[in-house]
């Protein structure tokens, strides 16, 4: 018997993949948008002006992880607005 006859299990890459952190550029856009939406209210931009402007934003941002090939963080993007919607 030889020392290489043991095989190591087999493992899928989403075991073996780093998870991805909420890190400073994840912050820095949470706090950005509302921010940036109630400063452009109080300067007299229609609040309806200001949530298509915001979600024009936020569109091009999902738009550029997807071109960029970020399936797997679009994918945890896509479960995030969906647990939020659901309210859990």
């Amino acid at each position: 018997m030889s020392i290489d006859s043991t095989r190591a299990p087999r493992t899928e890459a989403s075991q073996t993949d780093p998870l991805p952190r909420f890190g400073a550029p994840q912050a820095f856009t949470a706090v950005s948008f509302p921010v940036l939406g109630s400063i452009l209210h109080v300067t007299g931009m229609p609040l309806q002006d200001v949530f298509i402007l915001l979600g024009g934003c936020g569109a091009l941002g999902v738009a550029a992880i997807a071109a960029g090939g970020g399936r797997r963080r679009l994918a945890g993007l896509a479960s995030a607005v969906l647990r939020a919607t659901a309210g859990k």
